[in-house]
């Protein structure tokens, strides 16, 4: 099957669209409303922080790198920081976070 330019361009540009919507959902109030009761403001902000870091600075994360950050570097419980990564359905952020939670590491 030889797929022309206009249905390529039409996938990117919906993948371009979706991806820039599910970024300005997680830096916007409504993200932090939705997960705040559950998690804190703490942890969805310092999610947000390393999101935006990682955007500037033009280089995906590694979910090792999000959850030694929220886990090790910044005292939340493991379990919890796993409930947070699969409420948020962090799959859905390839390819702004590389890897699965298969990969974590054993933090005790």
């Amino acid at each position: 099957m030889i797929l022309d330019d206009s249905s390529f361009m039409s996938t990117l540009e919906e993948q371009l669209i979706e991806t820039i919507d599910l970024l300005s959902f997680t830096f916007s109030p409504s993200f932090v409303d939705k997960w705040k009761f559950k998690y804190g403001i703490r942890l969805l902000r310092l999610f947000q922080v390393r999101m935006l870091k990682s955007l500037e600075a033009r280089k995906p994360l590694k979910i090792t790198t999000v959850y030694k950050f929220l886990v090790v570097d910044s005292g939340f419980n493991p379990d919890l920081v796993l409930s947070f990564l699969d409420d948020i359905d962090y799959e859905i952020y390839y390819p702004m976070i590389l890897g699965r939670k298969k990969d974590l590491p054993e933090i005790e």
